[in-house]
């Protein structure tokens, strides 16, 4: 009888303990479960935000991937544009010349706020060097068409990294060959809407993407009234010409204008045709994103 009875008692404490034993670790999950949820709520939107802010703002190691690649990163980070300049750099002002040491350099941020840039070819050939891998240098000129100057940045590919090597301002040579000057037509034409207006071919082909299938290009025409609707940004008092390696002569006939931008998805191109002396806008291609 004995035996019995402490055998139940025994039964009744080993019950007793995991019962307890159930009861903490279901007190432990709820802890658990409410001190993830606190974790959770104690990181803030803006702490979130921060840190995203901070990776974005690390040069990844491809930044020499392509020239525009390097070039958006050379004219947004201060800290990158730095250590990207052969010091002293050479500044060329027509017959004088200047040598900036790392400590006189200023940040040159070279675009403004809509980091648009302009490259000009004088056939569509060409158009193939923005994309080629044998470039080793490339020039950036800044053509101001209010007194004809340029302000020319010149860039050498070392041990596969982009450097800036040297500045250099100058006038623009023009010189005459009997027809209209391409970059006086220019200048009339991205600023005076009636002179455009003149100067557009009937009809205008017009290329863009389907937008049924984005792969896909749709070819069509343009009367004057969807060009103006259409038609892209234009500098007026500036604009430049990032040279591949690409010839471009006065004698062309020819001329073809590329619009993009830094990082936006911006690419439209203009093709103009000098005939009889007077230059005229033919095709235009919208295949921006």
């Amino acid at each position: 009888m004995k035996s019995i009875l402490l055998g139940y008692v025994l039964l009744l404490m080993v019950v007793s303990c995991v019962g307890q034993h159930k009861r903490s670790e279901s007190l432990s999950d709820e802890q658990g479960v409410e001190l993830v949820q606190t974790d959770s709520v104690s990181a803030s939107d803006e702490e979130l935000s921060d840190t995203l802010i901070v990776v974005d703002e690390v040069v990844p190691t491809t930044a020499d991937a392509s020239f525009i690649d390097f070039l958006y990163y050379f004219t947004s980070d201060e800290e990158f544009q730095h250590s990207r300049i052969q010091f002293p750099v050479s500044f060329y002002n027509d017959t004088t010349v200047s040598r900036l040491s790392a400590d006189e350099w200023v940040f040159d941020p070279m675009f403004d706020s809509t980091q648009l840039y302009t490259v000009i070819f004088d056939k569509e050939e060409d158009l193939e060097l923005e994309n080629g891998t044998s470039t080793t240098s490339v020039q950036i000129d800044w053509i101001y068409l209010s007194d004809y100057h340029i302000r020319r940045y010149y860039f050498e590919l070392k041990n596969e990294r982009w450097y800036l090597e040297a500045v250099n301002k100058e006038k623009m040579s023009r010189a005459k060959n009997g027809g209209e000057d391409f970059y006086e037509f220019y200048h009339r034409f991205a600023s005076d809407s009636i002179f455009q207006s003149e100067r557009l071919s009937e009809p205008l082909l017009f290329s863009t993407v389907d937008p049924e299938d984005e792969f896909s290009v749709l070819e069509t025409t343009l009367e004057k009234g969807q060009w103006f609707a259409f038609r892209p940004p234009m500098p007026t008092e500036k604009f430049t010409n990032i040279r591949y390696g690409q010839k471009e002569t006065e004698e062309s006939n020819t001329k073809i204008v590329e619009f993009k931008g830094l990082g936006n998805g911006l690419s439209n191109t203009l093709y103009f045709r000098r005939i009889h002396g007077k230059w005229k806008l033919y095709k235009f291609e919208d295949l921006g994103d």
